[in-house]
């Protein structure tokens, strides 16, 4: 697993070092701060870059993840700038940074990929459904709409009474007849077998 995690891959050390300049000193006065940034970025990556990008490789499976923690450990350094007492603190700081960016980033990843399943259930759901929506469309009128409003919308059988102007037993009837249709044109169109 440590072969997949280095730094040796061709690129990364300049790529990361690249980004790192970009965020810093924009102005044409600034150029000793990035100058100072730019070294103490080059250094703590050769110092730690390798330990930083295990720890996130071990919690993310994933390079490119784990390469965005390292980039961004090193920037949240140089934008806090931290007085530490030591090498081994400043290595402690870092990796406790790398792995509260790592948990961010599964928790990130769990939210993301939970979110795209509920839309693709969702989704599922919809076409699953689909068949019956065109059944209702064969309905008529009065039916159409107090099985729309009641399944569709959720309206109760009083508000639907309301929104279209008819007595609520009415509307019972209108609901009681459109399921009794519907069900005859979903038998015929999808023949579902014998009843249970």
């Amino acid at each position: 697993m440590t072969a997949v995690c280095r730094l040796r891959r061709p690129g990364l050390r300049a790529h990361i070092l690249h980004a790192l300049r970009l965020l810093f000193a924009r102005k044409p006065e600034e150029e000793a701060v990035r100058q100072t940034a730019n070294a103490q970025a080059a250094r703590m990556l050769d110092a730690y870059g390798n330990s930083i990008l295990r720890l996130a490789y071990s919690y993310l499976h994933n390079q490119s993840d784990a390469e965005e923690v390292l980039q961004d450990t090193l920037l949240q350094f140089l934008r806090t700038a931290p007085v530490l007492e030591s090498p081994q603190h400043e290595k402690a700081w870092l990796l406790r940074v790398a792995a509260n960016l790592s948990k961010n980033r599964l928790k990130y990843n769990r939210l993301r990929s939970a979110d795209e399943l509920r839309d693709t259930l969702a989704a599922e759901q919809r076409e699953n459904l689909s068949f019956v929506w065109e059944a209702v469309k064969a309905l008529p009128q009065h039916s159409r709409a107090a099985i729309h409003l009641f399944y569709h919308e959720g309206c109760s059988t009083a508000q639907i009474a309301s929104i279209l102007g008819r007595k609520e037993s009415t509307v019972r009837s209108d609901l009681r007849r459109g399921r009794i249709q519907l069900k005859e044109i979903l038998k015929e169109a999808y023949d579902f077998g014998p009843e249970i």
